[in-house]
C-alpha cells in the first residue's frame, strides 16, 4: 500500500510539471505615416519690394490650396531667404506634411497643375515615427504570443490535458524588413531623399509607398503548464 502511495504520488509530482513548449512567430505591417514635399517659390527683381511682392502673390495661393485640402496650419512650415547680387532674389520654401497618401496626392499634383514651371517641386518622401515603428514593434509580439497560444491549445487538446498558465515568455531577436527591398524599385534608402529625382526607370507613387512599408517579425518561445484534465468536477464520478 505504502509503495502504492509512493507510485501516486511520483506520477502526481510528475503530470504538475508537464509542460509545452511552443513557438511561434507574430507580423504586423507599419506603412509610412508622414508624407512630405516641399514646393519652392523664387524671383529675382530690381528691387527688394518687387521680389517679396510676387513670391508672397504665389505662396499665398499655395497656402490657401493647401488650407483648402484640409492640410493643417502644424503640417506647414515656411521658410524665405533673400540674396543680392545683381539683382535681389528671394526664394520661399514651403514644407508640406500630411498623414494621407491620397491627400498628398492630390494637393501637390494639384499644385503642379495650377502654377507655372518656375514653382519647383520635390518628390513625395515617405517616413515613419518612432512612436509608430515601437507600436507596430508591439503588435508583432503581442500577435506572437497569441499564436503561440492558440498552437499550445491544440496541441494540449490532442494530448488530453488542459492548458495552464504561460511558465515562461522568451522573445527571440525581432527583424524588420522593407517589404520593397527585392522587388527592384530602386529604392535606395528606408527614408526615401526628397531632392532626388524619381527612380528610373518610372515607379509609381503607390508602388514607391508600398516598398518603404516595414514588416515587423517577432518570434517568441514559451512554455505553459499542461495541467491534468479533472474529473466530474460537479458530479460523482461513476463507479466501474
Amino acid at each position: 500500500e505504502k509503495q502504492a502511495r509512493n507510485k501516486t504520488d511520483a506520477q502526481s509530482e510528475n503530470a504538475a510539471k508537464r509542460t509545452i513548449s511552443v513557438h511561434a512567430t507574430g507580423e504586423a505591417t507599419c506603412p509610412p505615416d508622414i508624407l512630405q514635399f516641399i514646393v519652392s517659390v523664387s524671383a529675382s527683381k530690381d528691387a527688394v519690394e518687387a521680389a517679396q511682392s510676387s513670391v508672397r502673390r504665389r505662396t499665398d495661393y499655395i497656402l490657401q490650396v493647401l488650407r483648402k485640402n484640409g492640410i493643417k496650419e502644424r503640417c506647414i512650415h515656411c521658410s524665405s531667404e533673400i540674396s543680392r547680387g545683381e539683382s535681389v532674389s528671394m526664394q520661399t520654401d514651403i514644407m508640406v506634411r500630411t498623414d494621407s497618401l491620397m491627400k498628398c496626392e492630390t494637393v501637390r499634383n494639384l499644385l503642379v497643375e495650377k502654377l507655372d514651371p518656375s514653382v519647383r517641386f520635390t518628390s513625395i518622401s515617405f517616413h515613419h515615427t518612432p512612436e509608430t515603428k515601437d507600436s507596430k514593434r508591439e503588435e508583432a509580439f503581442k500577435k506572437g504570443i497569441a499564436n503561440a497560444k492558440s498552437k499550445a491549445q491544440s496541441i494540449a487538446q490532442t494530448m488530453g490535458v488542459r492548458l495552464g498558465p504561460a511558465l515562461e515568455v522568451t522573445e527571440l531577436p525581432q527583424e524588420m524588413t522593407q517589404q520593397g527591398a527585392e522587388t527592384g524599385t530602386g529604392m535606395e534608402s528606408l527614408e526615401s531623399d526628397p531632392n532626388k529625382p524619381n527612380p528610373e526607370p518610372f515607379v509609381s507613387l503607390h508602388h514607391r509607398y508600398n516598398s518603404v512599408t516595414l514588416l515587423y517579425s517577432s518570434e517568441v518561445a514559451i512554455v505553459f503548464e499542461a495541467q491534468a484534465l479533472r474529473c466530474c468536477s460537479h458530479k460523482k464520478c461513476p463507479k466501474h
